[in-house]
């Protein structure tokens, strides 16, 4: 009775580990966009652009300096003075004490200031794009590995469906091998072809563990932690291209930043300008400067005060340097343009092929789920017919053949469907759950 117990809540303990080891799709993506390295690192780089981005980074505020300086000095001094007296002092003292501080205010510099910030601004935007497509993509590549995960599953589950089928017909031989009425052959044929169906499925249970280990550490744990999908099945979504074209043309990451590069050249045009213009600055300087000596003819000498001062600083010539700047930004500019152009033509492209590509995979899935039937149902009558003596093992070998393939060429389709629809949202700046 105890062992009874044991045996039971050992099978409950093992069966609520498992439970707690299956993930659904959405589940994993959660994980992942919380734990993944390569989030954690787009989201420092958005934290250093929002860092950067401040006023007194772009020049705004002035700067202020401060000092102070003690000097203690031995000399030696002799003297002579117009009126005749002399001064002659060994190992003098001289302590020279100077504090300043100084402020230093660029009052105008031809917008430079505004159009730095501005730059700092269309950084952060890159940063924050970067990241939503660092994001995009982490989904779609956790995407296809579960999918993937289901796919093997469901393929394993075929399998298994084949092997059963093997083992009737392997007894069916085996029965018709010892009462005489057919040959060793059929028996020993339907033992290899077992045989084949098994190394199959170890094959698939293989390709689940590997593609575990990459789905956990795309979530950021360890390889040998438990995981499993737990969806059974593969929902391939209706996609409409001419929704997902125009999608593409406002939400494509790699658009967008092409766009925000455009951008900051245009604020880096405004900078180059502001190197034409006057600068006007506000200077001022607070002294303190205390002489004391124990000889000489100042023995004590303190100045102390503010001033302040403005510049105005007019560019003349500084040998064409500006204007070769702004060249090279009009060139940079038309360069980016047409990268835009060519990475919009490229995408349109790339959604193209992808959208035929996912038609196509539904029609095959479609045909092949016929296929499936027509192939479950001839595998039936084959079996009965051979249970009956009234075929030979060559025809049910087909029948199960046929079988075997009909299903995986079916489950394969789905996959692809799958895989294209998943494409087709990447290209589009979004990866969704359906």
């Amino acid at each position: 009775m105890k062992r009874s117990l044991l045996f039971i809540s050992l099978i409950i303990s093992v069966g609520v580990s498992a439970q707690d080891s299956l993930l659904t799709a959405q589940q994993v993506l959660d994980m992942a966009i919380q734990n993944n390295l390569r989030v954690q690192i787009a989201r420092a780089d958005i934290d250093i652009a929002k860092i950067n981005n401040n006023w007194g980074n772009a020049g705004r505020w002035p700067v202020i300096t401060a000092g102070i300086s003690n000097t203690e000095a031995f000399t030696n001094i002799n003297q002579k003075l117009t009126n005749g007296n002399e001064i002659v002092s060994k190992g003098a003292t001289n302590n020279i004490l100077s504090a300043n501080l100084s402020v230093n205010w660029r009052l105008y510099n031809g917008m430079r200031v505004v159009a730095t910030k501005e730059r700092f601004k269309e950084l952060e935007k890159i940063g924050e794009i970067a990241f939503r497509q660092e994001v995009t993509q982490l989904s779609y590549d956790v995407l296809i590995v579960y999918y993937n995960l289901v796919r093997l599953h469901q393929q394993v589950q075929a399998t298994s469906g084949i092997i059963a089928l093997s083992e009737e017909r392997f007894k069916i031989a085996e029965t018709r091998f010892n009462v005489g009425s057919a040959a060793k052959t059929d028996m020993l044929q339907a033992e290899i072809d077992l045989n084949a169906q098994k190394i199959v499925l170890e094959n698939l249970q293989q390709q689940i563990r590997q593609t575990k280990i990459i789905l956990n550490n795309l979530l950021k744990r360890e390889p040998e932690q438990p995981v499993d999908a737990a969806d059974t099945a593969v929902l391939i979504q209706p996609i409409s291209l001419k929704d997902y074209t125009a999608r593409a043309d406002t939400q494509n990451f790699q658009l967008l930043l092409a766009q925000r590069d455009r951008a900051v050249l245009l604020q880096d045009r405004r900078i180059i300008n502001a190197q034409r213009l006057p600068v006007l600055s506000l200077t001022s300087v607070t002294n303190y400067n205390r002489n004391v000596a124990s000889a000489g003819f100042f023995l004590t000498n303190l100045t102390y005060g503010p001033n302040i001062g403005i510049g105005l600083a007019v560019p003349i010539f500084n040998s064409n340097i500006v204007k070769t700047q702004l060249r090279v930004n009009e060139v940079q500019l038309k360069q980016q343009q047409l990268q835009t152009d060519l990475l919009r033509t490229q995408i349109q492209s790339d959604l193209h092929v992808a959208f035929q590509e996912y038609l196509t995979a539904l029609r095959v899935a479609e045909v092949e789920k016929k296929n499936v039937d027509i192939a479950e149902e001839n595998n039936f009558i084959a079996t009965e017919r051979f249970r009956k003596l009234q075929s030979n093992s060559i025809e049910l070998r087909q029948a199960q053949l046929s079988l075997t393939d009909a299903r995986d060429r079916y489950i394969n389709a789905q996959y692809r469907a799958k895989l294209a629809a998943t494409n087709i949202q990447l290209l589009a700046g979004e990866v969704m759950i359906y």
